[in-house]
């Protein structure tokens, strides 16, 4: 999730991965992101905006290859895959944010709060660290666990 603010106070939005929510002087506005792709493929969009659209859809379509990727291998342990899939969507939308933006999240085109990256950075730290516990003991729980007490011999 990204919070805009369009230019002198002309409109603000909220950006989700598959739809723009903007409010601006024009009116209300409620944009999936395929609509976004063929006004930048028709011409309508171009330059700083048509490279931020392509580099948010990249984002997700990472972000929906991870979630493809997590149902269809979820028992065979495949968390690594998953994760550089996350951390590519969210590099990806950091990328189209500072496209807009620039590298302050301010500029001309107004301002933004990326809410949303933080967030995919944090999971895909989380989902590839899940776990390793688990693997590291996982040989060691098949084991008997050892004991500190010496056995009894012979009772006398």
């Amino acid at each position: 999730m990204t919070i805009t603010i369009i230019g002198n106070n002309l409109g603000a939005g909220i950006r989700f991965p598959l739809v723009l929510y903007q409010e601006t002087v024009y009116g209300t506005s409620l944009i999936p992101v395929w609509r976004e792709i063929d006004y930048v493929a028709a011409g309508l969009i171009g330059g700083r905006s048509a490279c931020e659209i392509l580099l948010w859809t990249l984002g997700t379509l990472l972000l929906l290859a991870a979630v493809a990727y997590l149902i269809i291998r979820r028992y065979e342990g495949h968390r690594h895959t998953v994760a550089l899939l996350l951390a590519g969507a969210g590099v990806a939308y950091l990328a189209s944010i500072i496209a807009q933006y620039g590298p302050l999240f301010h500029g001309p085109a107004g301002f933004c709060i990326p809410a949303g990256v933080p967030l995919i950075f944090g999971v895909a730290w989380w989902v590839y660290h899940a776990g390793e516990e688990d693997e590291s003991n996982g040989v060691d729980d098949l084991q008997e666990p050892e004991s500190d007490e010496v056995p009894s011999g012979d009772s006398r």
